[in-house]
């Protein structure tokens, strides 16, 4: 792994979240945000809302995991990207990518949640000890699918030795061993490929497999659409600037899990 770049860094402390280290939450915390920081001053410069987004935990019945989330609202990305995948192409996102559709924008938005949702740690039981302060202990390792997942998704920028089609391959096999084989996840993962997408200096990168369009093109064209209503319905005070910040941390953590592009000489 090479976290020399603003990519490397990012998708570095991504991958840290999952596993099992000495590494405290604040210190994983200080890490994802830096390099979130980092990366969106080199992509978005001043429209970045990345700074309404931290890492945090969110306590489940199947116990406790670690993963971003909106630090105001108190709510995890994936949940927020739950139910913004059953929202109409917006129209800035179809004027900008006019070969994309509807299915494909739901298969953008459901992959991309499911990536959130591999990155975070496994979920954790707490223990409170006769009425002392309850005691997190330390992260399991990441399940045998989840870690199979990050490792499809880390080949994209760090196996060149690899085919596309091979990579391609391993990533749908990986995400629905990680997510099930439900009808929505199976469709989702017909439509993705991995892709050199012809432009210049651009490696392997995650692409609708129809349209050719790499994920981050079609996220990042989002930015600035008005929440959607789907969204709205079930996060009522979710704010616009909360809205954009979930469609920039979405669009750069794709972008850190695609091969860095390579630099002219001369």
């Amino acid at each position: 792994m090479n976290p020399s770049s603003p990519r490397g860094r990012l998708r570095d402390a991504l991958l840290r979240v999952g596993e099992r280290g000495d590494a405290t939450e604040a210190d994983l915390r200080a890490a994802v945000t830096t390099a979130l920081r980092e990366l969106a001053v080199e992509a978005l410069g001043k429209r970045s809302r990345v700074e309404l987004v931290t890492l945090g935990a969110e306590e489940r019945p199947c116990g406790r995991s670690f993963g971003l989330r909106l630090a105001d609202y108190d709510v995890e990305l994936p949940d927020v990207l739950l139910y913004a995948d059953q929202s109409d192409l917006p129209r800035q996102v179809q004027e900008n990518c006019p070969t994309l559709g509807q299915e494909e924008w739901e298969a953008v938005l459901l992959v991309s949640k499911l990536i959130f949702m591999g990155l975070q740690s496994e979920p954790e039981p707490v223990h409170d000890d006769a009425g002392q302060q309850s005691q997190v202990t330390p992260r399991p390792p990441r399940s045998v699918a989840r870690e199979r997942f990050c490792q499809a998704l880390a080949a994209i920028s760090e196996r060149p030795d690899l085919h596309q089609d091979e990579l391609t391959a391993q990533l749908r096999t990986a995400l629905l061993n990680f997510a099930s084989e439900t009808p929505d996840n199976m469709e989702a993962a017909q439509r993705i490929a991995v892709l050199h997408t012809g432009e210049p200096q651009q490696g392997p990168r995650l692409c609708l497999s129809r349209s050719g369009l790499a994920f981050v093109n079609v996220v990042m064209s989002a930015g600035g659409c008005p929440v959607p209503s789907c969204v709205l319905e079930e996060f009522p005070d979710l704010t616009q600037d909360e809205w954009n910040a979930v469609i920039h941390v979405t669009g750069l953590t794709l972008m850190a899990f695609e091969a860095e592009p390579t630099r002219e000489v001369g």
